[in-house]
């Protein structure tokens, strides 16, 4: 095309330049027999003239024009008809645009010079269609309603599901009910006032699966107002092997190994009665008698407990197999500290303490103090707290290889289920276990990166594996594609569009055991907290400060006029040619 000049009809282009063509040699051909009259090369070019006019009649020629104050007006999810009136009113001439994640307002955008932004925003995925054009964001304000959410989607069996979050402006007096799956509440609270709330609610789910929990907000005579759904897997937990060891019973160990036992861990307990002479119990688990360490017979244990006496009185070659099977199998020891630990070197126990002259500490949530060592830990980069924020720090663990070795300042904590403290006692040495027990190799580790999947719109996840090769498949069957990290090779990104609302499941192809769930949202669940996450997201993006318009170059249409004049004149003149040569 020539520069500058295009045509709407750019797909009719070559057909109609042939057809022209075609038009033009018959006329040609018709009017050879009167090229002695004089008028044959006029009538040729009149004629020339009328086909081409003809042509760009139904072609449509356009010209690029400089565009510098075209601005366009986005309308996203939320926005006030007042507001939209108003921006009309300041900004002449605003072309308007509907924002709908499902359809793409590309080709609209190219032709603008910037563009405003109302009401809740764009979805993040969304945000690339504008890099290339100033773009301001007017912010709705904050909806009122649940505006930040917390709760771990994946749970083990026994463990807490607490759901944490952010309630701004509540109605007086309503209630939050956390809901099982039927229905049943298992938590509540009261609003006292309309201000902006944290709340915190808590179950203890008894049996595993993928479900779907509610948050029912209700006003003060019970009836439902709204409800979210939360859904959750429960895991299954997994058998955890622990191995006590101890130079005599303790207190300590009577309440713990009772504390394992009903929490349905498979416990060994070893305590030495004389030298040589050991008595055993055994708790969920077959006997099976241990008086050599070697590293094949600790293989067995996810977790050691053993006395700071018994550990640091075993023999070089036996504390070589204990370090090796925490380094390499991935083993983990907790050392019950006693006044020998805190005395040890550095090199020799693990860990460094400073004296703190402390003996005792608050219970969080509880007017109770219970008994600690009265040192602390030094800090150091390779320790991590284990009760980070709950208990002052009171446990500590250090990586080893595959493995981790952990202990506490606490002491006698029995003492706490004497004095009723049963939840304390139990998250205590939950948290502890936790981070130290031998971690099951799993051949996919699975995680989402989308909040609110929703259905036909991208779903990303990740996944990391030591699989050579791996495909995953859909609910549909369809083969996922997945993209490998460059430098992390284990790792894979990938996305898929879910086509159907609640859970929905991706599977590694020839490996229906090797799965994930995931759970794809309803339009209208949670909207307080989408509305107010997309908010404070565009806001991030697209700051308020002026910006200066783009220069932009748009084809418009040349007006018709002038080439149906042409094709008026022509067509006259080569139907009045004839008659005047026959008159002369």
């Amino acid at each position: 095309m020539i520069d500058g000049f295009s045509f709407l009809q750019q797909k009719l282009l070559i057909p109609v330049i042939l057809g022209s063509l075609l038009v033009f040699v018959a006329f040609v051909f018709k009017e050879w027999n009167t090229r002695s009259s004089g008028r044959f090369v006029l009538n040729s070019v009149v004629a020339f003239v009328t086909v081409l006019a003809l042509m760009c009649i139904v072609l449509e020629p356009t010209k690029e024009v400089e565009m510098q104050h075209q601005q366009g007006l986005l309308l996203t999810s939320g926005f006030f008809k007042d507001q939209q009136d108003s921006l009309e009113r300041v900004y002449k001439g605003l072309e308007i645009l509907e924002y709908n994640p499902k359809k793409s307002i590309r080709a609209s955008l190219d032709s603008l010079t910037s563009v405003l932004v109302i009401g809740n925003g764009l979805e993040e995925f969304d945000f690339y269609k504008l890099d290339s054009i100033p773009t301001t964001y007017l912010p709705n304000e904050v909806p009122s309603g649940i505006t930040r959410l917390k709760f771990t989607q994946r749970l083990n069996l026994g463990e807490d599901l607490i759901v944490k979050g952010e309630y701004d402006q509540p109605k007086k007096s309503s209630f939050l009910v956390l809901q099982d799956s039927r229905g049943n509440g298992l938590d509540s609270l009261q609003f006292s006032d309309a201000s902006i709330l944290d709340f915190s609610l808590t179950a203890v789910p008894k049996v595993s699966g993928n479900f779907v929990y509610q948050l029912a907000e209700k006003d003060s005579l019970g009836n439902r107002i709204e409800t979210n759904p939360i859904p959750i897997t429960i895991l299954e937990k997994e058998p955890v092997s622990i191995l006590i060891l101890n130079t005599f019973p303790t207190f300590e160990t009577k309440y713990l190994k009772n504390f394992l036992a009903d929490e349905s861990y498979e416990v060994t307990v070893r305590s030495q009665l004389t030298k040589g002479k050991y008595k055993f119990e055994y708790f969920n688990t077959k006997a099976s008698p241990i008086y050599q360490f070697s590293s094949e017979s600790l293989n067995q244990y996810d977790a050691v407990i053993v006395d700071t006496e018994t550990y640091f009185n075993f023999g070089k070659s036996v504390k070589s197999n204990f370090e090796n099977s925490i380094r390499e199998n991935g083993l983990g020891l907790f050392i019950q500290p006693s006044e020998k630990l805190f005395n040890l070197g550095a090199k020799t126990s693990y860990f460094s303490f400073k004296r703190d002259s402390r003996n005792e500490f608050q219970v969080p949530n509880a007017n109770i103090t219970e008994e600690k060592y009265p040192f602390r830990f030094n800090d150091a980069f390779a320790l991590n707290p284990i009760n980070a924020n709950e208990l002052g720090n009171l446990s500590y663990y250090k990586q080893l290889g595959l493995g981790r070795v952990a202990t506490t300042t606490l002491l006698n904590s029995y003492q706490l289920l004497l004095k009723g403290e049963e939840q304390a006692y139990a998250k205590i040495w939950t948290q502890i276990l936790d981070k130290i027990v031998k971690q099951k190799e799993q051949a996919v580790d699975w995680e989402s990166q989308t909040a609110f999947p929703k259905e036909g719109e991208p779903f990303n996840f990740e996944l990391r594996t030591n699989l050579e090769e791996i495909s995953v498949v859909n609910n549909e069957g369809n083969r996922v594609p997945l993209l490998q990290n460059s430098t992390v090779p284990f790792k894979y990104s990938a996305m898929t569009y879910p086509k159907k609302k609640g859970w929905n499941t991706l599977t590694v192809e020839d490996d229906s055991t090797t799965s994930f769930s995931y759970y794809v949202y309803d339009a209208n669940d949670w909207e307080s907290l989408r509305a107010s996450k997309k908010i404070a997201a565009n806001k991030g993006q697209f700051s308020n400060d002026s910006k200066e318009n783009r220069t932009v170059m748009v084809n418009r249409p040349i007006s018709p006029m002038l080439f149906y004049i042409l094709f008026l004149l022509g067509v006259g003149w080569l139907w009045l040619s004839p008659k005047l040569s026959t008159e002369n």
